[in-house]
């Protein structure tokens, strides 16, 4: 990737995390971004791939720190994966990152066709690393699954809320049914 481009990608990061991904213009973003509109459509070939290479970033970054996260809770620290994951996710610096994730994932299931770039492999590479996590077992995708989803729908309650406390509790009790199966 080019210094230009990734630079872009950067400055462009922040003016979504302020500002958000729907209802996008170029031309406001060039501007806060020390650029033209046009050179935004030179490096990433419309407005919809510039939202797809950002995101790509989004998802690179928080990926990065759960599988770090994950091997260090593997390394003896006193929590599950979950709950590590849990605790870094709710955190008010992580927040604006997920929010952002979230924001697209839903304008994405509004217009998949727009948004088919972020859509490729967003779910499937969350789902391998949530399975990377977990002990070998035959329904191990299964449970990447269930773990996605319960993360998702408490994160989108702690968010709605703030309740940190009873989401966290949720995340808990959740985590102790898991290690409780033996089919996980």
């Amino acid at each position: 990737m080019s210094g230009r481009r990734e630079a872009l990608i950067g400055k462009s990061l922040e003016y979504f995390l302020e500002h958000g991904a729907a209802g996008l213009s170029l031309r406001p973003l060039a501007a806060a971004t020390g650029t033209s509109a046009r050179l935004l459509v030179y490096h990433f070939g419309s407005k919809d791939g510039l939202i797809a290479a950002v995101m790509d970033e989004v998802r690179d970054r928080l990926q990065k720190s759960f599988a770090s996260l994950a091997a260090a809770s593997g390394r003896g620290r006193q929590q599950s994966p979950m709950q590590a994951f849990w605790s870094w996710t709710i955190r008010p610096e992580n927040l604006p990152c997920l929010r952002l994730l979230f924001e697209v994932q839903v304008l994405a299931l509004q217009n998949p066709r727009r948004y088919a770039r972020y859509l490729e492999g967003t779910s499937t590479s969350w789902l391998d690393l949530i399975e990377r996590s977990l002990p070998p077992s035959r329904d191990r995708r299964a449970v990447a699954t269930l773990c996605a989803a319960v993360m998702d729908g408490l994160l989108l309650e702690f968010m709605s809320t703030g309740e940190a406390r009873r989401t966290t509790r949720a995340l808990k009790l959740f985590d102790r049914m898991l290690a409780r199966n033996p089919r996980t």
